[in-house]
């Protein structure tokens, strides 16, 4: 059977003040009226039951989850106590299914991207999740670059594997390397060579294949998962992960094994896809004035042009004479910066947290 797995995890720091802690970036409303997390399920159940999806989530989003997937099986999510990143999660989930069914194919989805063509997406799926089967290998999505994204991984193609076909052909690859987020000058030339993908995080095979490797390669994390195991699908799983996940390391699946293992394999794919990671990347699904701003939000202005303006609709923002900045306004914090330095939101938030730390206000961060 195929099995999803979606990973709601992280915070969006650079989606700050919306994208909180308490309120991460998958719970966020970019390109439709559909939450992240709720267009990951419908794209992932095209090819699966519903039933058959797992969300891997914080427990301090629980709540949230349940009011926005009302429909959803409550024991199909499973809450996290601490969050360890990606690859103790997905052990956890292979852990899952294969305890459910042995045989069972994984489909390990982010809950944070967002990708328009449905129907291609479709087919990649169960292209991919053949090629999970035959070739009992791990299959990550790669996306064709159309910029030097620096925001982005990337993975590097090696010599040609096989060519799928469907309604159209796809080229699968063995792995050269991960490489992690590059500098624009790298970027540039990872455009120019014609070899390097975007890593959509997207990773398919079959549970025991993920295991395998992780007892290959991250022995500590499959180590830990065996005193979870037993318990799994009995009263005491929740007890047994509250009690062993605080030892999982916080790693990545990417350096836990795919930066390792020899049964990687990546499908070239030409998607829309985009892994939102600012405020830059927000605005292409904001309509833009003759200015060329984005406003979403009860704006009026005097000479402002080129920029990003959210807000509430309950709040006014007026600008006068500014080029190239960013403004998001919330209820309780607002942040105004220029495009150029977008990516650095990241670390605002870092200070924020810091100045309320010692000063023991409560800032609007969490």
């Amino acid at each position: 059977m195929l099995h999803g797995i979606i990973i709601a995890g992280g915070s969006g720091k650079r989606l700050w003040p919306k994208s909180r802690k308490s309120m991460p970036k998958f719970f966020l409303k970019i390109n439709s009226r559909k939450t992240l997390l709720e267009e990951s399920v419908d794209r992932i159940k095209q090819i699966m039951p519903l039933k058959n999806i797992l969300i891997i989530a914080n427990r301090a989003h629980l709540k949230s989850i349940q009011k926005i997937l009302p429909g959803f099986l409550k024991e199909n999510i499973i809450t996290e106590p601490v969050s360890r990143n990606t690859a103790p999660a997905i052990s956890l989930a292979a852990a899952l299914v294969r305890k459910k069914d042995p045989g069972g194919v994984m489909f390990v989805i982010p809950a944070d991207q967002i990708i328009d063509d449905k129907p291609v997406i479709k087919e990649i799926f169960s292209l991919s999740s053949l090629m999970a089967h035959i070739a009992d290998s791990i299959i990550t999505i790669g996306i064709k670059p159309t910029f030097a994204a620096t925001g982005y991984g990337y993975i590097k193609t090696s010599r040609l594997y096989k060519r799928l076909k469907g309604k159209i052909a796809y080229d699968v690859y063995n792995v050269g390397k991960f490489i992690e987020k590059p500098s624009l000058q790298k970027a540039k030339s990872f455009i120019r060579s014609k070899k390097y993908l975007w890593n959509s995080g997207i990773f398919i095979g079959k549970a025991e294949v993920f295991l395998r490797e992780f007892k290959r390669y991250k022995p500590v994390i499959y180590r830990i998962l065996a005193g979870i195991e037993a318990s799994l699908g009995t009263k005491k799983q929740q007890a047994a992960i509250d009690r062993c996940y605080k030892n999982f390391p916080n790693i990545s699946i990417d350096y836990a094994i795919m930066e390792k293992t020899k049964k990687i394999l990546v499908i070239e794919t030409g998607i829309a896809w985009d892994d939102i990671g600012s405020w830059n990347g927000v605005k292409k699904y904001i309509k833009q004035d003759k200015n060329k701003n984005n406003i979403d939000a009860n704006h009026i202005s005097i000479d402002t042009k080129n920029s990003v303006i959210i807000g509430e609709k309950s709040h006014l923002v007026a600008t006068i004479g500014i080029d190239n900045m960013i403004i998001v306004q919330t209820a309780d914090a607002t942040l105004i910066c220029s495009r150029e330095r977008a990516e650095d939101v990241k670390d605002l938030v870092e200070l924020v947290k810091k100045k309320a730390s010692r000063s023991g206000y409560k800032w609007a961060v969490l």
